[in-house]
Formats: structure tokens, sequence, C-alpha cells
């Protein structure tokens, strides 16, 4: 496989603001881009994962473990599914240091578009929660 990027990357952002029960904010971005490599039979997601706002609050929130997922689309409408890409880390190190991830994968004649949202799980019991998703259309 050769890492020659012949389509121009398509950058995406998420913007997801978890609130506390005592009036407290975090929020969180993920933001990044996303290109088809070799002749678009590869895709790569280049991305972070980091808190914007409110890194105090975290343990209101419940210190999640943050981690990023991938869907994608194909031009019948079929998704491939959910897919964790990147590690999981806890909100309060996401305070003190970037989430930086990178992923690659195969990418079929027949997909358009992926899909990326930010997932949080919760306690002991791992509680997910999910960021709205942001759609990368790569084929027209």
């Amino acid at each position: 496989m050769t890492q020659s990027i012949e389509a121009p990357a398509k950058e995406f952002c998420i913007d997801w603001t978890m609130d506390g029960n005592d009036g407290g904010r975090v929020s969180i971005t993920l933001s990044g881009q996303v290109a088809l490599l070799d002749g678009n039979r590869f895709y790569k997601v280049d991305g972070v994962l980091y808190i914007s706002e409110g890194g105090a609050y975290c343990r209101e929130v419940g210190n999640p473990r943050l981690s990023v997922r991938r869907n994608g689309v194909e031009a019948s409408g079929r998704h491939w599914g959910w897919e964790t890409i990147s590690a999981r880390k806890s909100a309060n190190r996401l305070c003190t240091m970037d989430g930086y991830f990178v992923r690659t994968g195969y990418w079929a004649p027949a997909d358009r578009s992926i899909q990326l949202s930010i997932v949080a799980e919760h306690g002991v019991t791992r509680r997910k929660s999910y960021s709205t998703t942001a759609t990368v259309r790569l084929v027209d």
C-alpha cells in the first residue's frame, strides 16, 4: 500500500457538552481529517479528542472514559457498523493531554461516507452516552 494522498482530505469537528448534577459542564471536542489513499482503496482518519472547556468538573460528570467510534455508509445506504477507533482515555487525563489517534482501513468501491462520534463510558456499569454524529462524504 502506498501512502500517497490522491484526494484532498476532508475535515470534521464535533463539539459535545456533558452536564453534571450540580451545574458543572465539560465540553469535549473531536476534530481532524479523513482522506482516501492509494486510488480510493483505503481510508485514513487522523484526529484529536480533547477537553475544550470545564476540565475542573470532570468528576462531576462522572469522569467518563472517552473514545471515538466510526461507521461507514455505502451507496445503497447500508452501514458497516460502529467500531471504536481510538483508545479509551479518562476525562481527567484528557484535561492534561490531548488524545491523538490515527486509523486506516479498507475502502470498498461501494463506500461513500464515514461517520464519526464520541463515546463516553460512565462508572463501573460502563453506561454509555454518545455525541452527535459527524458524517464526512468522501465519494460523490
